[in-house]
């Protein structure tokens, strides 16, 4: 291990340690105002006939745990109110149908209701076009209808908790584990949504990922979802070097990605080819597909 991994390691414990110690006979911890909550669906819907009713229920659960200062304050799996707050079903001249659903409230791991805001928005396909084309080719009444707005079950959201909340998290006086496992991970990488921001369509996913500077430059994206998928190649485009670390900026057709994405938002992994055992990180996409 070289000595800037020592030093980072080094302080990471050191300022663990501060912090526990000023917090050690504190038992509530503050959940911010919109802090992220993602939502994931368990049933289907599909805004079609009189198959979903604005007002209904949408059964729903916390899709991973939301943690503050290490704290577990909402848990994976602890169920979420959901409605849906509007639906509009497709209609004769090609209208697509809409469908939004909006998380209201889940519970705190110490039983606390939580309220949340936000929620999703789904669009069925518009056949519009189709049918004003025809109606000015042959003059008849149209009935061609829109497709209706589908959401799968397992579809994830991000819903955000709405005010404040002190949550008592029991104990602290207990031994405390400080996870500092990442420190020791080979490669690291994050999507740059400021890149999406500047372009009006843009084409690309680019990813900053830094790993050691002898390590191999060669990426893969080898699972979406905790899925193993067949590797898809990561195209370099530039390269810094700061310290012992390679920072490497590198890219993928977002219509190559996408394509094996669900509903919502995506997890995906990113390994580095080269050495027998597999090195990878995983990160989450957080655009609405």
């Amino acid at each position: 291990m070289n000595d800037s991994k020592i030093t980072r390691i080094a302080s990471y414990i050191i300022t663990a340690c501060i912090l526990f110690q000023g917090q050690v006979y504190a038992s509530m911890v503050r959940l911010p105002t919109d802090t992220r909550v993602y939502v994931e669906t368990k049933q289907e819907l599909i805004a079609k006939g009189d198959r979903v009713q604005q007002g209904q229920l949408v059964r729903s659960s916390v899709w991973r745990d939301v943690v503050v200062d290490g704290r577990i304050l909402i848990a994976a799996g602890t169920p979420v109110i959901a409605k849906v707050d509007q639906v509009k079903h497709r209609s004769i001249a090609g209208v697509k149908g809409t469908m939004t659903v909006g998380a209201y409230e889940t519970e705190s791991t110490d039983g606390q209701t939580i309220q949340l805001s936000g929620g999703y928005h789904k669009e069925g396909k518009s056949r519009m076009a189709l049918s004003i084309t025809l109606g000015v080719l042959f003059i008849l009444p149209i009935f061609i209808p829109g497709t209706a707005a589908e959401l799968p079950a397992g579809t994830v959201f991000d819903a955000y908790v709405d005010r404040s909340w002190q949550i008592d998290v029991g104990d602290t006086s207990a031994a405390r584990i400080i996870n500092l496992s990442f420190l020791d991970s080979e490669i690291e990488a994050e999507l740059l949504y400021d890149r999406l921001d500047e372009q009006e369509k843009p084409k690309y996913f680019e990813f900053e990922i830094t790993v050691p500077v002898d390590a191999s430059r060669k990426f893969v994206i080898d699972r979406i979802n905790s899925e193993a998928i067949k590797p898809i190649k990561l195209k370099n485009i530039s390269e810094t070097v700061e310290d012992d670390e390679a920072v490497v900026n590198a890219q993928i057709k977002i219509k190559t990605l996408v394509k094996k994405f669900e509903k919502g938002i995506n997890s995906i992994e990113i390994s580095s080819l080269g050495g027998n055992e597999r090195v990878s990180t995983k990160l989450i996409i957080n655009i609405e597909i």
